[in-house]
């Protein structure tokens, strides 16, 4: 892997570039941490594509991220790319491709939502109070929250990742997080359910494909925002993981890799086939309509 920079009007962005394929997956991080939380998910698809993995920096809007990630692409020679992301990352991915459509080759949306104003309305007097608290005290207040997702039930034989996992955002909180980059993802939080409007007619005429990857015990996900993601992308094909809660890239990691490469490569000849790699209770009803 290699480690790039790029000044883009006064701001410096990181970014992390690998493999060899022909194809190149962009992917976004989660709201916890930049670039180097998807090192594992980047290195699982260097064997057969090419990874560009963007840190989001401390900027306030969509707007901004969505040019620096098109200006990275650029700066790569990359006309079109898988856009790819989870959670924070998805809400990214989502404003990318409704700004920047002609840059996507396909959508994979991992553990998020779509816009919420309600969210928007709460998360942003949030924001105001949390101005006015002490960094330590902004800093439990995430990993607080960040913790819950960890304290779901997960395999034995996960133990050992799980504990790692913990260990990294330790460090993290303690060492790395500050309050401008806290407050900055807050912002583009507000800003995604705020201000973005996506319609299920959104993406007419685009000749890409969307892969909606979710658990059906996901903490940050009821039932009602997994359906209205559903309903925002209507012929997204759906893959739903059992009890992976918020954590799928580190409890299913190989199966989720499998299931985005099958998807990409269409190495299916009937939408069920591509679901070898995860049960999909809740997605069948979503199926028939990928391949009309």
């Amino acid at each position: 892997m290699a480690e790039k920079s790029l000044k883009i009007r006064g701001v410096e962005w990181h970014y992390v570039t690998g493999g060899r394929g022909a194809q190149t997956l962009l992917l976004f991080h989660g709201a916890v941490g930049g670039a180097e939380t998807m090192r594992s998910v980047a290195s699982a698809f260097e064997d057969e594509y090419r990874t560009i993995t963007p840190t989001v920096a401390d900027v306030s809007t969509l707007a901004e991220v969505c040019d620096a990630a098109s200006a990275i692409l650029d700066r790569e020679h990359v006309g079109r790319a898988v856009v790819f992301g989870g959670s924070f990352g998805g809400m990214v991915a989502q404003a990318f491709f409704h700004r920047r459509r002609a840059q996507v080759q396909d959508l994979v949306l991992l553990s998020t939502g779509a816009p919420s104003p309600p969210t928007g309305a709460r998360d942003a007097w949030m924001t105001k109070l949390m101005r006015l608290l002490p960094f330590p005290v902004m800093r439990a207040m995430m990993r607080l929250e960040t913790s819950r997702h960890l304290d779901a039930p997960f395999p034995e034989e996960q133990a050992a990742r799980v504990a790692e996992f913990r260990q990294r955002l330790d460090h993290y909180f303690e060492h790395t997080l500050t309050k401008r980059t806290l407050l900055s993802r807050v912002a583009l939080g507000v800003d995604f359910n705020r201000n973005e409007r996506y319609a299920p007619g959104d993406s007419a005429g685009w000749p890409g494909r969307v892969l909606i990857v979710e658990s059906d015990e996901d903490p940050s996900l009821p039932p009602g925002e997994r359906r209205r993601l559903r309903e925002t992308y209507p012929r997204a094909l759906v893959c739903t993981f059992p009890g992976a809660g918020h954590l799928i890239p580190l409890l299913r990691l190989e199966e989720l890799v499998g299931l985005v490469k099958a998807f990409l490569a269409e190495d299916y000849s009937t939408p069920a086939e591509i679901f070898a790699e995860c049960s999909t209770a809740e997605g069948h009803e979503h199926l028939p309509q990928v391949l009309e």
